[in-house]
């Protein structure tokens, strides 16, 4: 009933925190109700055959059975995919008193002031 080309053998590796997709998720459903409009079949054959106590348990079954199949065929997979390891940059090495460095080693930027409106710089 899957619509997606599928290798045998072949790994999936996820590189996301992404959920299954819908049709995953369609498909299962689909599956689920199926299963209990079969029991329900099975049901209204035994309310036929079998003798009156138990003709009438499987009537009740075969009339509220599907009820409870579209509730849970409407109920969506909440299942959780385990996130991806997040990222945690290394630590930098912080430069102080104690890091070997002298203060008088740094020396300040240079600094380029203009020379203002007064000055012509073009000759």
């Amino acid at each position: 009933m899957s619509r997606r080309s599928e290798r045998a053998g072949e790994t999936v590796i996820s590189v996301t925190s992404a959920q299954p997709g819908a049709s995953a998720d369609l498909e299962s459903r689909i599956a689920r109700y199926a299963w209990m409009m079969s029991i329900r079949i099975v049901c209204f054959v035994l309310a036929v055959l079998t003798p009156s106590p138990w003709r009438w348990i499987f009537l009740v079954g075969a009339v509220f059975l599907p009820s409870v199949a579209v509730v849970l065929a409407n109920a969506r997979k909440t299942t959780k995919v385990a996130a991806a390891d997040s990222y945690v940059a290394p630590s930098r090495p912080e430069i102080g008193p104690d890091s070997g460095h002298d203060a008088r080693s740094f020396r300040s930027p240079d600094v380029i002031r203009d020379p203002g409106p007064d000055l012509d710089t073009e000759k």
